[in-house]
């Protein structure tokens, strides 16, 4: 095609400038503290919108040579994804769709890469705060609140109940306890949870192995990763990979 010799020379000038697009890692780690509701994490992140030299960088992706239009196009993208993410994790479609919409609208009227920008901050942290608003039936103290944050920000990392407990500065035995007690299920099975949930969407959006998803996630074996996965998704991750999911 026309098209594969022009992929070609941008990959190799890309390779021979070290340029390279933002890492998939982090973009599903930021994804995760929205869907989680993180907004404090979330705050911080957005509250040094990015410069527009920024968005003429190659290594964050050049759609456009008018560097106002790249920016559209970026943020539309990242609307879009955010929207995607969000509803996988709970948020209502009806929501989640009219919030895109009325953000890219907003965008689309718009004549400065600075009022993009800012917009962008504010499309990310409105998602974040709908997201914290849906487990509000259920009444958590700030200690679990602070577990299940603190979880949302770390889980590629490899942490346990011992270390959450230490990070929020409570003792171990009585976090256990009142985490099982607000939420009903265990501070390790959450622990559990979030990490295949994860792993369900590296596997489905990316090309990573099962073996390198369950290295990256802190899985003790792949063989545990696999049973962990099997439990909570009723199926190996060979098996989700291989299936169908619907877009939404």
């Amino acid at each position: 095609m026309a098209y594969n010799r022009e992929f070609t020379d941008q990959l190799l000038k890309r390779l021979e400038s070290n340029e390279t697009h933002k890492q998939y890692k982090k973009e599903i780690q930021f994804y995760d503290l929205i869907a989680t509701g993180n907004i404090e994490e979330v705050k911080k992140i957005v509250s040094s919108p990015k410069k527009i030299s920024e968005y003429e960088n190659r290594s964050y992706g050049h759609l456009s040579d008018d560097f106002v239009q790249n920016a559209k196009y970026h943020v539309a993208i990242s609307t879009a994804l955010v929207t995607r993410y969000c509803i996988k994790n709970g948020l209502d479609p009806e929501v989640a769709y009219t919030l895109s919409d009325v953000y890219i609208y907003k965008m689309d009227q718009m004549k400065k890469a600075e009022d993009i920008i800012a917009l962008h901050a504010d499309m990310l942290l409105d998602y974040t705060k709908h997201m914290a608003n849906l487990p509000k039936q259920n009444v958590y103290s700030l200690q679990t609140v602070e577990a299940i944050n603190y979880v949302g920000s770390h889980y590629t990392e490899d942490i346990n109940v011992e270390s959450v407990a230490l990070a929020i500065d409570i003792n171990r035995s009585y976090l256990s306890k009142l985490f099982k007690k607000n939420t009903g299920i265990s501070l390790g099975e959450h622990i559990r949870r979030v990490r295949i949930k994860a792993a369900a969407n590296m596997l489905e959006f990316s090309d990573h192995s099962a073996s390198e998803i369950a290295e990256y996630l802190h899985f003790s074996s792949q063989s545990h990763f696999i049973q962990c996965f099997k439990k909570e998704m009723g199926c190996t991750p060979a098996q989700y990979r291989n299936t169908p999911h619907p877009s939404i």
